[in-house]
């Protein structure tokens, strides 16, 4: 085999946000207490099982699990290791991960709401290599349509709510129309009950197509 690879550098800053994220890395194991060659004691966590660990440089995708809640995230989207077929393929780890709260032994970090509610989990910055701007907009829940990660199909810009007086800022509703056009949910939300409300952050990658909502 040949190698033609060269050390000269390649990638360069494009246009996509750069925002802090959560990495679901799965259950983390916590290791017994060890003692380096200083003295000091410590311990460790590992992600041994899938969807396994990830570090700087990686190239991650959106997570769609029903817990990703705007709120349940304080904000952040959630992203993982790409999966084979997998369409969520959002961007890459541009700094070293970190955790939020360190677990204090193995098994209290299962399931992944779990993890969320007990911060038990890393996060890092993402260089999302689509173009656009993330905003945090409101969903207006119609009692049928969920919102998955991803997934723009089932809502669509509510021009009603956004030009009442004292709102400002994007809302969206559950519709069955798929004009979710030119804009990418970063949060999970249930269906619901019709009036419902909930925040999401929205990455928009273009013009989006505007409807008379409730």
């Amino acid at each position: 085999m040949t190698d033609n690879r060269t050390t000269i550098a390649g990638n360069y800053r494009g246009t996509g946000p750069i925002i802090e994220c959560i990495l679901n890395e799965g259950v983390p194991t916590v290791t017994a207490t060890t003692y380096m060659q200083t003295g000091e004691s410590l311990k460790t966590a590992v992600f041994a099982a899938a969807p396994y660990g990830l570090e700087e440089g990686q190239v991650v995708a959106l997570s769609n699990d029903t817990a990703n809640t705007y709120a349940a995230c304080e904000g952040m989207p959630v992203v993982e290791r790409a999966q084979t077929g997998e369409a969520l393929v959002i961007g890459q780890i541009v700094s070293t991960p970190k955790w939020k709260v360190f677990p204090a032994t193995s098994g209290v970090a299962t399931p992944w709401a779990t993890q969320l509610a007990g911060k038990y989990f890393r996060t890092a910055l993402i260089e999302l290599h689509i173009p656009g701007r993330v905003v945090c907009g409101q969903f207006m829940h119609d009692g049928t349509r969920t919102v998955v990660p991803g997934v723009a199909t089932t809502f669509t810009f509510n021009i009603t709510s956004a030009y009442t007086s004292g709102n400002d800022g994007y809302f969206f509703d559950g519709d069955s129309g798929a004009q979710g056009v030119n804009c990418i949910p970063l949060h999970y939300c249930a269906a619901g009950t019709d009036g419902d409300l909930s925040d999401m952050s929205v990455l928009l990658t273009g013009l989006l197509f505007a409807e008379t909502g409730a």
